[in-house]
C-alpha cells in the first residue's frame, strides 16, 4: 500500500465518519449564526475536509492509534476555516468548536465507547501497549507522527502517565499556517477524558510553549476545567 494513498483508500469510511459527527457541530453553528448560515458551515466544513483529506500526513495508518486523531484534527481545521471565513474570531471558533465536541463526546454511541476505553485505562494491558507504542514512537519513522514515553505512576497522585516531547496535531497545523489553533484544541482533551471517567491532569502542552504535554492519569472524579474562550 503506498503511504501516500492511504487515507485516500479509506476515504469512505473517514468521510462517513466525520459526516456521522457533524450534526453534534451544526446544533451551535446553528445556535450561533442560524439555521441556513448554520448549515452553510457545516457543508462547508464537510467539502473542505475532503480535499484536506490526501494531504493529511502518513503516520502508519491502521497500525497507529494517532492517524484517527490526526485526521479528526483536520476535520476541526475545516471547521476553523469555514468559521474564520465568515469572520469569526480563533477563540469563538474554538468555543463552538468545543461545544460540538463536548456534544459528541457524550452521545450515543460514542459515549459509550469512550466509557469502555476508559474502564481499560489501568490495565496491565493498555500500560503495556501504550509502552510500545512508546517504543516505536522514540524511532522517528514519521515526521508528522508525535513523540512519547510512558510515565509509571507514583502511588499516590496518579496511576501512569505519558510525556508527549513532539506534538502530531502542533507539527499539522503548523505547516497548515494555523498554528494558533493548536493550544485552542488541547482544551478537548479534558471533556474527552472526562467522557472517559478518567481523571486528568497537566500542567501544560507544547503547543501552550511548554517542552512537553504531560499527561497524568487516575481514578476518581475527572477533571473539571473549563478554557476561558468558553465565554466569548
Amino acid at each position: 500500500m503506498a503511504t501516500d494513498n492511504w487515507y485516500l483508500l479509506n476515504k469512505p469510511r473517514i468521510m462517513r465518519e466525520v459526516r456521522l459527527a457533524v450534526p453534534h457541530y451544526r446544533k451551535p453553528f446553528v445556535k450561533a449564526y442560524g439555521k441556513e448560515a448554520g448549515e452553510a458551515v457545516a457543508r462547508d466544513a464537510i467539502e473542505r475536509f475532503e480535499a484536506m483529506l490526501p494531504g493529511i500526513p502518513y503516520i502508519g495508518g491502521d497500525e497507529s492509534r494517532l492517524t484517527k486523531t490526526l485526521y479528526l484534527t483536520a476535520a476541526m481545521l475545516a471547521m476553523y476555516r469555514s468559521l474564520v471565513a465568515r469572520g469569526e474570531s480563533a477563540e469563538g471558533a474554538a468555543r463552538l468548536i468545543y461545544l460540538g465536541s463536548s456534544s459528541l463526546y457524550n452521545a450515543f454511541p460514542t459515549r459509550y465507547l469512550l466509557r469502555w476505553s476508559g474502564r481499560q485505562q489501568f490495565s496491565r494491558k493498555r500500560i503495556d501497549q501504550r509502552t510500545r507504542e512508546a517504543a516505536i514512537s522514540q524511532e522517528r519513522r514519521y515526521d508528522g507522527d508525535w513523540v512519547f514515553h510512558v510515565v509509571e505512576g507514583d502511588g499516590q497522585s496518579f496511576e501512569w502517565g505519558m510525556d508527549y516531547t513532539e506534538c502530531g496535531v502542533v507539527k499539522y497545523l503548523t505547516r497548515e499556517g494555523a498554528p494558533e489553533l493548536a493550544p485552542l484544541l488541547c482544551w478537548l482533551d479534558y471533556p474527552v477524558f472526562a467522557a472517559m471517567g478518567v481523571k486528568l491532569t497537566r500542567t501544560g502542552t507544547i503547543a501552550q510553549g511548554c517542552q512537553a504535554c504531560d499527561f497524568r492519569f487516575s481514578r476518581g472524579q475527572p477533571t473539571q476545567v473549563e478554557p476561558e474562550f468558553l465565554h466569548v
